[in-house]
């Protein structure tokens, strides 16, 4: 277990370092993007993440079955049939690629007329459509090879990869914008940037994987077939993860106008990155889980459900309280004044990501040991609240009826998982929660309020009006309320012996680091 304990704090911190970064300055550039293509541009733009979210999830569930599998091979060492997945896998992404691409290209008028777009932006629309199609079954294609690296537990390489392809992902856009190319340039820097992503996904797994043979005769059904039987069961979370973060866009593009897809692009992407911070260890999980399943270690199972359960409730919910009491201050510094109406749709979204989180852990053991069925069951429930929700809530409530849906949906479908989990391994979840989340939950919501009361009292007394003067707030509320929260978990004794032991032992590498977590555990 000190062995898988290991790897998951390594790719754990690999993968904070990595997402934080890539995802940050693609968040701080969207004002730029904003500004130099215009609403209308911009809502298309957002529109083409709908693009990638049919392609991820129509790929059969085979991401997470080629990580699951991957792993597995690896570890029992049958290189030959880890061999016959990647070539399996591949010819399969390939051709299914294939598929959706032309039809894309054979319904882009369609999609023109759906998304209720202007006569005088349908040229520039369908290239970018039809452009991002083929990019994005590019990425599905070669993600095979990515998969090799997570499934190895190297998520190092893939992160570096990431960050260094980010980083030119992010000078493309300033050059395509400065010199007038638009949405069409944008689109193809995306293209640029999956290319090189693929190319050194390629160099790096033939590199950790010496005995990797990409051989055409290692092609067969039966490889196929098996990925599929785990990867089918996957496809209907897939789908339901698209519609909770895409179906909310394409409702407002076909019942309301651009403007406000592009309204809640901007709300949606502080969410979405609030939970790739609260979410970062979990991506590491389902490699791991798949090692510990394969060696037939139970127990351990359990207990890395319980300690990862309890990390993330003591760092998500001072973080997503925070997040969501001082939404105004996030949006004000990140966008300046003027979006006053992103607020309440920010605090909304980012309430779906707190109660989606609880699910988590579960989730990813779930599909490390070879059960999808039970998020399919999560996921159908929360497709189908997320789609009747949404429909009858727009004509109704109009803007605000699209994002009520999406909290409720998870509400719902989230409760039927914890339910279903904690009868797979006959144990309370009620016990659970009373020693793990009520601890956090009490001095999140007990610091806050005396946080926001003071902030209250400051803008009665100062009008803030500059980016600068929320940056010093925002600061200042940082540097009050996380060691208070620290501080409290300590004085009420939520970390054992065994938290102490194992942080410690992990981090002792390092003298400083090593006293900080010594003197907060």
């Amino acid at each position: 277990m000190n062995k898988i304990s290991d790897k998951i704090f390594k790719n754990t911190i690999f993968n904070a370092l990595g997402n934080i970064f890539t995802t940050g300055i693609q968040i701080v550039i969207i004002p730029y993007i904003l500004l130099k293509l215009g609403t209308e541009r911009f809502g298309i733009w957002a529109l083409v993440s709908v693009i990638f979210g049919i392609f991820t999830a129509l790929d059969f569930g085979t991401g997470n079955a080629f990580v699951k599998y991957f792993s597995e091979y690896y570890i029992k060492k049958e290189y030959e049939n880890f061999n016959k997945a990647l070539v399996a896998g591949f010819f399969f992404m390939l051709i299914f690629s294939l598929f959706l691409i032309f039809i894309v290209i054979l319904l882009k008028s369609e999609l023109i007329n759906f998304f209720n777009i202007p006569l005088h932006l349908t040229s520039e629309s369908i290239f970018v459509f039809v452009t991002a199609a083929i990019i994005f079954g590019l990425n599905n294609t070669f993600g095979v090879f990515q998969a090799i690296i997570k499934g190895l537990q190297r998520m190092e390489i893939t992160n570096c990869i990431n960050v260094i392809c980010s980083i030119i992902y992010v000078i493309g856009v300033f050059v395509v914008l400065r010199y007038g190319y638009g949405l069409k340039g944008l689109i193809v820097n995306q293209g640029i940037k999956i290319v090189l992503v693929s190319m050194a996904s390629i160099f790096y797994s033939k590199k950790i994987f010496k005995s990797l043979k990409f051989r055409l005769n290692y092609f067969n059904f039966k490889q196929v077939k098996m990925i599929l039987s785990y990867g089918i069961k996957m496809q209907i979370s897939s789908i339901a993860n698209l519609v909770n973060l895409q179906t909310d866009k394409t409702i407002i593009g076909y019942f309301l106008n651009l403007s406000l897809v592009a309204a809640y692009e901007i709300d949606q992407k502080i969410s979405l990155f609030s939970q790739m911070i609260l979410g970062l260890a979990l991506s590491a999980l389902v490699p791991a889980v798949s090692e510990l399943d394969a060696s037939g270690k139970k127990e351990s199972i359990l207990k890395l459900y319980e300690r990862g359960n309890k990390y993330i409730a003591c760092f998500t919910f001072p973080v997503l309280v925070f997040l969501i009491a001082f939404t105004n201050l996030i949006i004000n510094l990140w966008m300046g004044i003027g979006y006053e109406k992103s607020i309440f749709v920010a605090r909304l979204l980012m309430c779906a990501v707190f109660i989606n989180l609880l699910t988590g852990v579960g989730v990813m053991i779930v599909r490390g040991i070879g059960k999808p069925f039970y998020e399919t069951s999560y996921a159908l429930i929360s497709l189908v609240f997320n789609i009747f929700l949404g429909v009858i809530l727009v004509k109704s409530y109009g803007f605000s009826g699209v994002i009520i849906a999406t909290p409720i949906s998870v509400i719902i479908g989230s409760i039927y998982f914890i339910y279903q989990f904690h009868r797979l391994y006959s144990f309370s979840f009620i016990e659970l929660a009373t020693r793990i989340y009520l601890k956090p939950f009490l001095i999140s919501f007990l610091g806050i309020g005396i946080l926001y009361s003071l902030n209250f009292i400051i803008a009665r007394q100062v009008l803030l009006e500059t980016r600068f003067e929320f940056f010093i707030l925002m600061v200042m509320n940082c540097v009050i309320f996380f060691p208070a929260v620290v501080w409290s978990l300590k004085k009420a004794r939520y970390w054992d012996e065994e938290d102490r032991v194992l942080i410690l032992e992990k981090v002792k590498f390092n003298p400083k680091i090593f006293k900080l977590a010594s003197a907060i555990l």
